[in-house]
């Protein structure tokens, strides 16, 4: 970089787009950041003074980068852009939907979390980031439910019950926009029922399944909840994981599976529901849809240890087991007998 020129300028629509741009990791006071011209993550950037970013390795790189956003005057595009994605919207909807999307994206990635980091129901912080904000306070999650009232249309902010639950569990539709949000409690976990859900885009059928299936996956997990799908991938980072958001709830992604059927052409298909009678009901319903449809290479269903009745609590009694298990049926290649496996019910 010329000394006449030490400060390079780098342009973002926002904070938010800036730190996951950079991989930033929070370190309290300041974040620690992939070095734009060295590519290593050793640039700082000080939390009052988000506009400035330098390199660490003074001897190697040193660069030193000046931060810009968007200006008021250019954010009409932005604006437009917004709008012709959800036409359907109010004004004041759209806005409370993008405010949200980017304060859960935030709180995902950048949020310093400690019960999140030492894990949670048996799972790696590793695993959960991406898929789980930890809003932490209650505060932080009433003023969540005061600027998202135009969607919800429902002021949630005043009930308490509601304000303790600080997990946050964001649900994308195949655009990358927010449609759903699951929300949990590490506050109180006595809470019942232990998740609600809530849709934060009325303007359409909002996807009620999680998916987040690597292109190089041989294994996908169908599961009944985001806990359990998330347990899977505890033991392999490179498993597919598909999550219903309820036993009932298996319209949508039997016909994602049958639209999208090439997707699954190559997977072993493994199914993971509570070992209960609607998660039988749930598994019977999706099988005969990919039976009758010829989706993926084969399927087989989950067997948990003796006396745990899903994969999160079967994950969090005897990891060792249930590891096992998982890379046992993971390498399965015969094809499951048709129905065999489902005609069981406890």
């Amino acid at each position: 970089m010329s000394k006449l020129n030490p400060y390079k300028k780098l342009v973002f629509q926002n904070i938010e787009d800036a730190l996951s741009d950079l991989n930033a990791e929070d370190k309290g006071r300041y974040f620690i950041c992939n070095c734009p011209e060295c590519n290593q993550h050793e640039a700082f950037m000080y939390k009052n003074n988000t506009r400035f970013i330098q390199c660490n390795r003074e001897n190697h790189c040193g660069s030193r980068m000046m931060l810009e956003f968007h200006e008021k005057g250019d954010m009409s595009t932005y604006e437009q852009k917004i709008e012709k994605q959800h036409p359907n919207l109010t004004t004041e909807q759209r806005q409370a939907l993008d405010w949200s999307h980017r304060v859960f994206s935030y709180a995902k990635n950048y949020f310093k979390n400690e019960m999140l980091d030492n894990g949670y129901r048996g799972l790696s912080k590793q695993t959960t980031r991406g898929f789980v904000a930890d809003l932490q306070h209650e505060a932080i999650v009433q003023h969540v439910f005061r600027k998202a009232e135009p969607l919800l249309n429902k002021d949630y902010s005043n009930n308490s019950w509601m304000c303790k639950r600080n997990l946050i569990f964001p649900l994308y539709g195949e655009d990358n926009t927010l449609d759903r949000v699951l929300l949990r409690s590490s506050i109180d976990e006595n809470l019942d029922p232990k998740e609600i859900q809530l849709i934060f885009n009325p303007s359409k059928e909002t996807r009620d399944f999680f998916m987040d299936i690597p292109p190089d996956t041989e294994n996908v997990v169908v599961s009944e909840s985001i806990l359990d799908a998330l347990s899977f991938r505890e033991v392999d980072e490179n498993v597919g994981i598909i999550a219903l958001t309820g036993a009932t709830k298996t319209r949508q992604i039997k016909d994602y599976m049958t639209e999208h059927r090439e997707q699954f052409a190559d997977k072993q298909l493994l199914f993971a529901m509570d070992d209960d009678k609607a998660g039988w009901k749930a598994t019977r319903d999706i099988v005969n849809t990919i039976e009758e449809d010829n989706i993926g290479k084969n399927w087989t269903v989950f067997e948990y240890t003796s006396g745990t009745k899903d994969a999160n609590e079967n994950l969090q009694q005897n990891r060792k087991a249930f590891t096992k298990a998982y890379e046992q049926m993971a390498t399965r290649t015969k094809q499951h007998e048709r129905g065999m496996a489902v005609e069981h019910e406890p």
